[in-house]
Formats: structure tokens, sequence, C-alpha cells
């Protein structure tokens, strides 16, 4: 590697073909007495010997029929099947704890490649914490839209690929964490993809903007959830004039921006010939509460919102558009849940800044 050329530098100069790397496993692991305390294993080999040999004692006794010392035997059975037990249940927690960290980045050289590389190292970081594989998956992006849908299923390829090199690695592994970074209209395509492959239980995890103690936060899954959340405001189904009926439009203003995003959403409904509008805003101003709690509520609405929506059978049978701003997980969780079944018939739109419009993605 050149001297001054980042690892995420070579990735933006090659073609748009997703790499993986694994990172490694844990960074601090526990000492080896604290393995050999925790893992279950001691306890459940010394209660096996503990109750077998004291089982055998007690079992003579009502063979030979001598109660003499028989209730300590019994007393020694009960002791080593309880280190038996809290040796299967250390197992098991450990097991359901265990997951693995993968760290996905979609290179957007117009906003930088310092940007991105600062997110993929303390991702990476925050992931080798306490999980027991973390790999990384990269896409370069060109500096502008189109970008190659090609390359995003691609990369939800290469995630499911990474997750099962992972898991054959370390053995059964409960739950996948997810770390991406990447543009909100590619985010949407790499969650619909991605929800058709991965079965297990998927957590994304966002950037924290606040806090100070810890770089990211669990904030989503890729799984239904229920969610009493009430965040956002669905307006009306709107009719634009002269648009397709069967083409209808989402959007979902997380940062409640108001006018700033609903105006240029309404423009390129008219440019793109969306013929029906369902808009859902954030209830309130300012800054999202980074909790899991808030986000889920956020994703799980914004599905309510559309499948209860009044719509005709001509649009629910056409084509789909999505409009999104905020965290890049919210934007995930949404592609994995709405258009999982048929990605290709919804596209995401993606702000141009030069041009104060949406470009579509796929194009």
């Amino acid at each position: 590697m050149p001297p001054n050329e980042s690892r995420l530098e070579m990735v933006e100069n090659a073609t748009s073909v997703p790499t993986m790397t694994v990172a490694g496993g844990v960074a601090h692991p526990p000492s080896a007495g604290r393995r050999i305390l925790t893992d279950g294993a001691l306890w459940s080999g010394l209660g096996g010997a503990i109750a077998g040999g004291f089982g055998v004692e007690a079992a003579k006794t009502l063979v030979t029929d001598e109660s003499g010392g028989r209730w300590w035997f019994v007393l020694g059975l009960g002791t080593g099947v309880a280190l038996a037990l809290i040796g299967a249940w250390l197992r098991y927690r450990a097991e359901a704890k265990a997951s693995i960290g993968v760290v996905v980045t979609a290179v957007e050289p117009g906003r930088g490649v310092a940007h991105a590389e600062q997110f993929d190292r303390t991702a990476v970081e925050h992931s080798r914490a306490d999980r027991k594989m973390t790999v990384r998956t990269t896409l370069a992006l060109p500096a502008a839209p189109p970008w190659p849908v090609t390359g995003v299923d691609a990369l939800a390829e290469e995630t499911v690929a990474a997750t099962t090199m992972v898991e054959a690695m370390t053995g059964s592994v409960p739950r996948i964490d997810l770390f991406p970074t990447m543009p909100l209209a590619v985010g949407f395509r790499y969650g619909a993809k991605l929800g058709q492959s991965l079965p297990r239980e998927v957590v994304l995890y966002s950037p924290h903007r606040t806090s100070a103690s810890a770089t990211h936060f669990p904030a989503v899954t890729l799984r239904e959830e229920r969610s009493s959340g009430t965040l956002l405001v669905a307006e009306s189904i709107e009719v634009i004039e002269s648009g397709d009926p069967s083409r209808t439009a989402l959007a979902v203003d997380v940062q409640a921006q108001g006018g700033d995003f609903v105006e240029p959403v309404r423009a390129a409904c008219r440019e793109y010939g969306m013929g029906n509008l369902l808009l859902l805003r954030r209830s309130a101003p300012g800054q999202l509460t980074e909790d899991s709690a808030t986000f889920t509520a956020i994703v799980e609405q914004a599905c309510r919102a559309w499948r209860d929506a009044p719509l005709s059978a001509t649009a629910r049978t056409g084509r789909r558009a999505v409009f999104l701003n905020g965290p890049v997980v919210i934007a995930v969780a949404l592609g994995a849940r709405l258009a999982n079944v048929q990605p290709d018939r919804w596209t995401a739109y993606t702000f141009n800044r030069e041009t104060s419009g949406y470009d579509p993605f796929p194009a």
C-alpha cells in the first residue's frame, strides 16, 4: 500500500465490486481463568463427576439396604446435578450473547473518504470490543449518481457470505450486528436485498451523535417488533395532478425538516410522474433520542402507515418510490421490511445537493 493511501482510498480507486476482509476477533479477550469460570464447561464437568460418584454410592445403599450415610450421598448427588445445571445455564447464556459484527461501508467520495473511513474505523473498534469475530465489507460508489445497482446487490450478497463464513469459523452464532455506512437510497436497496437472504436475527447499530461514552448503539432490528410509539404523523394521501395513479411515493421526514423536505419531494413526484404521495412527518422537532425504542417506533409506525394507507388496487399493484432523511439504519430497516419481497418495484430517491432535486436509485 502506498504510504499516503488509506484502505478506503484504495477501494475508492477500485472498480465497483465489494471487497471483504476479516478485522479479527475480540480485541481484548477475557483472561484464561475468567473464561474457565464463565464458559460453563468446568461446572458441567465437575457437576457430572460429583453427581456420578455420589449417585453410584447412593444406589449401592439402596441395593444393599444400608441406610447409613445414604442422605449424604443423596446430598452430594443433588449438589453435582446443581453444578451441572449451572454449567448448562452458563453455556446457554454465553451462546445467547454471542454475536458477530459486520461493518458495511459504501464509499461515497462526494462526502469524502476521510468521513467514511472515520465511521468505518470506529465501527470496527466498537464491534471488536466484545464480538466473537468482526468482518468488514466495502463498496466503492461513483462520485455522483447513478450508482451501480449491481454493486449494491453484490454488497448484500457479500454480507451474507461474510456471515456464513464467520459462522463456519466460530460455530453457531445466533445474532448478527450490522454497522452500515452508506447513502440513504443505497441503504434502502441494500436492506431490501438483505431482507431476502438473512434468516438470523440482525441488529442494526447506529453511530452516537451525542454520547461521549460509546460510539454506537443498537438502534433497530430487521425483524418486525411490537411498538406502540407514535412519533410520526401520517398525512392524508395526496393525489399529484397529472401523475400516474399506479405510481405511489412514500416520504418519511424523520428529521422534521418540514417544507424544506416536503416541497422538493412534491417537485420530484411531479417530475417523475408519481400519482400518489403518502407523507409521514415527525410530530416533534429536535434531535432523535438515540435509543432502540425511538428508532424501532419510527420503523414500525412507517410500516403500519404504508400497510394501512387507503390506496386503490391500481396503486397497490404499481410502482413504488421512497424519499427519506435521517439515519441510514432506518433506511436499511425500511428496505428490509417494505421491499424485501419485490425490491425491483421500489425506487429510492436521493437528494442532490448541487441541483436541489432528487435522483432515482436504481436509475
